[in-house]
């Protein structure tokens, strides 16, 4: 068994491929099956093209849409998330966050009454997703309505997880059993590689310069880190996340980040953002509750003198808080 790599553009970041195979040819083979699997799922959920389906539905507010089986899946399982996180993980907010996008490109925060009316235009009671029977029945039939003028749907938070763990479960089918998948940070793993405890990854530190704060031995998970590292706005000394709290409509000012672990991807990738979302205290009291194996949770905040960095872990594997 010896170890393949590949890599590619996609998205706007990097898919990387790392895995263990017999021969080269077998490796080629199942990263075809992951290449393939990714070029069918990138026209369902890319909101960057409005030839996109996700695109398309979003123009289509008002009007019962027939949607596809993985758009539904993805839908239902924020659905389940929004629920899971007090609603602190809201992909009907997609108006307040292309706002606050717009507002850290132009430097300029938004005034108030932009602000309320993107709240406004979020919610999940206006939105109705339907199927016909059983929707693990092959001629189950998928709709949906948005009764809300100008309500948005950005899956950017779980569309990532989703397909990561659609192409890793059809490279299972194909055989592949040790693997790495790897999309912008948002990781999935197999088993372990070449008679290791497990494949080697890394917790980021808050800024860029930090060296990586662990470094963890993990199998048959997903890792995931969501945090103003990258995306942020500063202004008047004040640092504006990416990150949005729907409850409020406002972004995150404590400069802090969450990687947490998962058995899926798609759960890893949610629950790094409603945990960032929540913050110290309501993430310790939620965690529990939630379909994910640990957390990391870095924060900085300012006291007497310098910026202060901590960090709290939580653990049903380590039993530990």
């Amino acid at each position: 068994m010896e170890r393949f790599e590949y890599s590619t553009p996609t998205m706007g970041t990097i898919l990387k491929f790392v895995v263990i195979a017999p021969t080269q040819t077998i490796a080629e083979r199942w990263i075809d099956v992951g290449l393939s699997e990714i070029e069918r799922l990138i026209p369902i959920f890319n909101n960057y093209s409005p030839a996109s389906e996700i695109s398309k539905l979003n123009a289509r507010c008002g009007t019962r849409t027939e949607i596809s089986a993985d758009l539904y899946r993805a839908i239902e399982h924020s659905r389940r998330w929004h629920e899971l996180s007090s609603g602190v993980f809201d992909i009907t907010c997609g108006a307040l966050f292309e706002l606050w996008k717009q507002a850290r490109g132009n430097r300029r925060l938004p005034a108030k009454v932009e602000r309320k009316e993107a709240l406004e235009r979020s919610g999940w009671n206006y939105v109705e997703c339907t199927a016909t029977q059983d929707p693990e029945a092959p001629d189950a039939r998928f709709f949906l309505t948005v009764h809300r003028r100008a309500l948005v749907l950005d899956l950017s938070g779980i569309a990532t997880g989703y397909i990561i763990d659609s192409l890793a479960d059809r490279m299972i089918l194909a055989g592949c059993k040790a693997f790495l998948i790897d999309i912008g940070g948002d990781i999935r793993l197999g088993e372990s590689p070449l008679g290791k405890e497990g494949w080697r990854v890394q917790v980021a530190g808050l800024e860029k310069s930090d060296p990586a704060i662990m470094e963890l031995s993990l199998a048959n998970c997903s890792l995931t880190t969501s945090g103003d590292r990258n995306q942020s706005l500063v202004l008047d000394g004040v640092t504006y996340s990416h990150l949005i709290d729907p409850r409020t409509g406002e972004p995150l000012t404590n400069h802090q980040s969450c990687t947490a672990i998962a058995s899926t991807t798609i759960d890893a990738d949610a629950a790094a953002t409603a945990l960032s979302v929540l913050g110290r205290a309501a993430s310790s009291q939620r965690f529990e509750t939630l379909p994910i194996d640990q957390a990391v949770l870095l924060y900085s905040e300012l006291e007497s003198g310098p910026a202060q960095r901590s960090t709290i872990r939580f653990s049903r594997l380590l039993a530990e808080k």
